[in-house]
């Protein structure tokens, strides 16, 4: 499971989904303060092959809720093995609004609160399509990643730049863990199947340190075609501590305060992530029909 908010890794598991509720609170840096929401779902094609569907909207302080948009995206890990560096390509086609303030990721300059008024920005279309390189590597439970991100607006063909990564420590007892060596194989900690052939670990208690991970993660803008690099009193960058907590081998629940580091950043986001994962979905959808 991807532990991240905006840093991107592994794909799903083949014939399995995750589905995710994923709230933030925004303090912005001169606009009211707002709420943001996305719901996620991301389907393994293959072992790595992953396409999903996204859909956000947001609720200013004083403002009633706006659909923001949708968002549809696939990714592909290159190499069937591990290496040092696991290379995977990712594209995402943004269907969204001017209102759109969820932060999948920031790029170009400047900040990203609505200043305008709420009906103007969401009848205003925002339509690009982003691209991202991918590069991480396990050493064992730590994980180690990075994305260089493009967003192409599709209206004027101009680029937009950004990045993100982390580092994370997955938990002592998984929900479900991948091994390292091949995509296909999967490993249930729960002790009722072990594929890979690693011991089994035994379901520790509720509240269990076996079930925590931790690390950090940072995102930020790079430029655009004119002008690439950093720039950072013009740039949003963010940084924040990422915990999960692994309820069930299936339910895991995600949890970073980030802090704005730039003049134009909003100075705190709480976010929020609820994941669950559903394997043998073809088979499923079999059995009913």
């Amino acid at each position: 499971m991807n532990p991240y908010f905006s840093t991107i890794n592994y794909p799903q598991p083949k014939d399995t989904m995750m589905v995710m509720l994923l709230p933030d609170f925004q303090v912005a840096r001169s606009t009211r303060d707002f709420a943001t929401g996305m719901v996620m779902a991301e389907y393994g094609i293959t072992s790595r092959w992953t396409a999903g569907f996204m859909a956000e909207g947001q609720k200013i302080n004083g403002l009633p809720v706006t659909f923001g948009g949708v968002r549809v995206n696939t990714y592909v890990r290159v190499f069937q093995r591990d290496h040092l560096l696991n290379f995977t390509l990712y594209g995402e086609y943004e269907h969204l609004n001017q209102a759109a303030l969820y932060k999948m990721e920031v790029s170009g300059f400047g900040g990203e609160d609505l200043s305008g008024p709420l009906a103007v920005a969401r009848r205003t279309p925002a339509h690009t399509f982003e691209q991202r390189a991918i590069v991480y590597h396990d050493w064992g439970r730590l994980n180690a990643t990075f994305n260089f991100i493009s967003e192409t607006d599709l209206e004027s063909s101009e680029n937009n730049f950004g990045y993100a990564w982390g580092i994370f420590r997955q938990p002592a007892w998984p929900a479900m863990s991948m091994d390292n060596s091949s995509p296909d194989a999967m490993t249930f900690s729960n002790g009722a199947m072990n594929m890979s052939g690693a011991p089994a670990i035994s379901t520790p208690p509720a509240l269990s340190r076996q079930r925590l991970g931790y690390g950090i993660e940072m995102m930020g803008a790079l430029g655009n075609t004119s002008q690439f690099g950093f720039d950072w009193p013009r740039q949003q960058q963010y940084l924040g501590p990422a915990f999960s907590y692994a309820i069930s081998p299936r339910l895991s629940i995600q949890v970073e305060p980030t802090f704005g580091l730039s003049g134009v950043s909003d100075p705190f986001v709480f976010r929020v992530g609820v994941a669950y994962s559903i394997n043998r979905v073809a088979h499923r959808i079999a059995q009913v029909f």
